[in-house]
């Protein structure tokens, strides 16, 4: 036995910085990628809002901005954005369709910037224009045309009387032909706008259209590169890459497992006699009733032909029996075919534990020679491999119910009791 690790002599390797603020991130942030997401969006458009309002505060003391925009600003802007900061973060919003708030945000991101046309000094309004356009190129990649339909008449129906009864109001500081020119640029570009979303939703339904479409032909051609096209059962190469996984996880972990080789018995006179109709029933009918009896670790493929193989992973042989034994008992009274329901069908079956320093290949033959074996008995019967001499070493590390199970073969190797057979003893 191998001598406990000593931890107090241990390297302890130091905690890089990522590793130690992530737990404090993922506290501030939310535990799960799409909520950080969001919460690092609104977030942005927050520290965007202050910045913006240092700088209200900085102009309005130049004289080109109104006082008021900068209340505006601190006192409701700010508040309502970390208003829906809180909510996202929280996870009260992961059920409402748009989970991130997008279109509440940029309501109030057009409400502020109407707002800032309205504070700003004439010189100055139009780059506030710009500002509304830049939002509504953004929210083309995340709302719905309709959304960006509502946003730019919402727009329109704002700022167009505003500027009308400001202009009236104050026609020094609200020129009218100044605010109808500006209001006729408005006008000619939001609806571009409009149809650029159109335009960009189509392409994006087409695209996940085509991507729905593209994952749908790939789980097609795994399917078709797994699976067997007769009986659904995992084909010969997918059931090759099980197998030599369980190789590796022996060799790693020392997880055990055990493969049956079963044959339809006198399958060739069925095909003979009924059709090769009757013996695809035969096969598709068999396959049915075997992988009802399994376990949900257990995998059965069809080996090729009229053979099928059994993986247990975690078994011994005589683990291994028993869901072989219960096909037995159910394939003798089922109808396996349609077209001939008096027909029945039996089967043999060779069962191998694999068992280090033994080849995958080894074991298989092992089992195919069980399998012979009990076909030259009568068939109709589940026969256990003979285990190799260099298993003797094994039997301290498995289970002592397995290790009662097994005893010395004639020829000097190990060998589960030879007395199984189609069944239980």
């Amino acid at each position: 036995m191998s001598a406990a690790p000593d931890f107090r002599t241990a390297e302890i390797r130091p905690m890089t910085f990522r590793q130690a603020v992530r737990p404090l991130l993922h506290w501030m942030l939310g535990f799960d990628r799409a909520t950080r997401e969001r919460v690092l969006g609104v977030g942005l458009c927050v520290l965007v809002y202050l910045a913006c309002s240092v700088v209200a505060h900085h102009v309005s003391q130049l004289g080109m901005i109104r006082p008021w925009m900068v209340d505006v600003l601190l006192w409701a802007v700010v508040p309502l954005n970390l208003l829906m900061l809180a909510a996202i973060r929280s996870g009260c919003t992961r059920r409402l369709k748009d989970p991130a708030l997008t279109v509440p945000l940029f309501t109030v991101a057009l409400v502020a910037i109407s707002l800032a046309y309205i504070a700003i000094r004439p010189g100055d309004r139009g780059v506030v224009l710009g500002l509304i356009t830049l939002v509504m190129v953004f929210g083309m990649y995340t709302h719905s045309p309709t959304h960006t339909l509502v946003t730019g008449i919402a727009t329109m129906a704002v700022l167009g009387p505003c500027m009308a009864v400001l202009s009236r109001l104050d026609p020094v500081y609200y020129p009218g032909g100044h605010e109808l020119l500006r209001f006729e640029l408005l006008g000619g570009t939001v609806p571009v706008l409009i149809y650029a979303s159109l335009q960009l939703a189509e392409w994006r339904n087409r695209l996940r259209q085509q991507r729905r479409e593209l994952e749908a032909a790939l789980a097609k051609v795994q399917e078709l590169a797994t699976r067997d096209g007769l009986t659904g059962l995992y084909n010969r190469r997918h059931m090759q890459e099980l197998l030599d996984a369980s190789v590796d996880r022996l060799e790693r972990y020392g997880e055990r497992f055990s493969v049956a080789l079963i044959d339809l018995d006198h399958f060739k006179r069925i095909n003979d006699t009924h059709g090769h109709r009757v013996g695809d029933e035969v096969l598709i009918s068999f396959s049915r009733i075997a992988a009802a009896v399994l376990r949900e670790t257990d995998v059965l493929a069809r080996w090729g032909g009229e053979e099928f193989i059994m993986l247990f992973p975690n078994s011994s042989s005589p683990q291994a029996m028993a869901p072989l034994w219960r096909l037995q008992s159910q394939l003798r009274q089922a109808v396996v075919s349609s077209s001939r329901p008096e027909l029945r069908v039996t089967f043999s079956a060779g069962v191998a534990i694999h068992v280090a320093n033994a080849s995958l290949g080894q074991t298989l033959e092992r089992a195919d020679t069980a399998l012979y074996e009990a076909k030259r008995l009568g068939r109709d019967r589940v026969l256990s491999a003979v285990l190799p001499p260099s298993a003797f070493s094994e039997l301290e590390t498995w289970p002592d119910s397995s290790a009662e199970l097994l005893h010395m073969s004639a020829d000097g190797g190990l060998a589960e009791p030879s007395g199984i057979g189609s069944s239980p003893p």
